[in-house]
């Protein structure tokens, strides 16, 4: 091989090695991302169905998120069906979160249930908050 085609061929494996790790990174970028997403969407799923069910009257099957404690995490994830992990009653899988996605249902009462979903893939925890009788009754926040 003449050296002009040596130097192609080393020019070119370099280019296409540089495009393999780009693409590997942004793959990997984007599988975390997805993640957070399906995060936020399981938790805000939880939120809407807690929603439905503070909506209902209790003799119909609906949960009092007031602060008298009649309801609570455990029994609004049996109300509303949800298969939980072996780890605890309140905490629900989280499908498409990767491994280990779950959602917890925490601080039932005074109104108000908030949601905690985590996910090793993910690089945040997602807590979403559900207060049936304010204005803005489902609200996202995110944390490390």
């Amino acid at each position: 091989m003449g050296q002009q085609q040596l130097l192609l061929l080393v020019l070119s494996t370099v280019i296409v090695g540089l495009a393999t790790v780009a693409g590997i990174q942004a793959f990997s970028e984007n599988q975390a991302q997805a993640s957070q997403d399906a995060l936020v969407q399981r938790g805000t799923s939880i939120a809407s169905d807690i929603q439905g069910l503070a909506g209902k009257p209790t003799q119909m099957g609906g949960v009092d998120l007031s602060s008298d404690g009649s309801a609570t995490a455990s029994g609004i994830v049996t109300k509303l069906g949800y298969e939980t992990t072996s780890e605890s009653d309140t905490k629900v899988t989280a499908e498409g979160a990767g491994s280990n996605g779950t959602c917890e249902i925490k601080n039932v009462g005074k109104g108000t249930a908030d949601i905690e979903c985590t996910s090793t893939d993910a690089p945040q925890t997602v807590t979403v908050t559900v207060e049936p009788n304010a204005d803005k009754s489902v609200s996202t926040s995110f944390s490390s």
